[in-house]
């Protein structure tokens, strides 16, 4: 009996392991996904909103020269890991709630947001300061994982309460096991 409890104890600890480090990938969309559906360009803004661990900033700034790229996040601890592994003049990362950017009205071409939107607490307001920081003409990347039809009716119901009016929304290829990806795309 003790050898079946130990058994246990040790598959719900390696359990625990793999759902920390990869379940992840399996229940959320890749960020780099939406690459493709990029309209990049030199001398350009791009903001991530909800960086994480800043591999789409850091992706980006591998072949992009001549662009500011900036990552927020609400998690401190992720933006000073961000920060210590930059190399980049042109890579900037800041400790900032969506809801309230500490960056001028206008000031981005390009604002990506990839599976952070559900974290958010005050998500149309978090949508809102997006608007006021895109540029005229700037372009919102917006991709959520959509397990269900309830969190996507929410999502297009938390859309038009934000000033983002009539985006283009569509599913990009399955890029994730158990999510769909609902990929939102907003021309300013």
């Amino acid at each position: 009996m003790h050898e079946q409890q130990q058994s246990i104890t040790n598959y719900q600890r390696i359990a625990k392991l793999l759902a920390k480090k990869h379940i992840h990938r399996l229940l959320t969309p890749d960020c780099l996904s939406i690459l493709p559906e990029l309209n990049l360009k030199e001398n350009i803004r791009i903001l991530d909103v909800g960086c994480k661990n800043g591999r789409f900033i850091f992706t980006l700034a591998s072949f992009l020269q001549n662009c500011e790229l900036y990552g927020v996040d609400l998690d401190s601890r992720r933006i000073q890991k961000n920060q210590a592994r930059n190399k980049y003049d042109n890579v900037h990362f800041y400790c900032v709630p969506a809801e309230d950017l500490h960056f001028e009205n206008d000031y981005f071409d390009i604002i990506v947001c990839t599976n952070t939107l559900h974290h958010f607490p005050h998500r149309v307001r978090s949508l809102d300061e997006m608007y006021r920081v895109l540029k005229s003409g700037g372009e919102l990347y917006l991709l959520e994982g959509i397990r269900n039809r309830k969190w996507k009716n929410r999502l297009e119901k938390i859309i038009r309460q934000s000033k983002f009016i009539l985006p283009e929304k569509k599913y990009l290829p399955r890029t994730a096991i158990l999510n769909r990806s609902y990929f939102i795309h907003y021309i300013k």
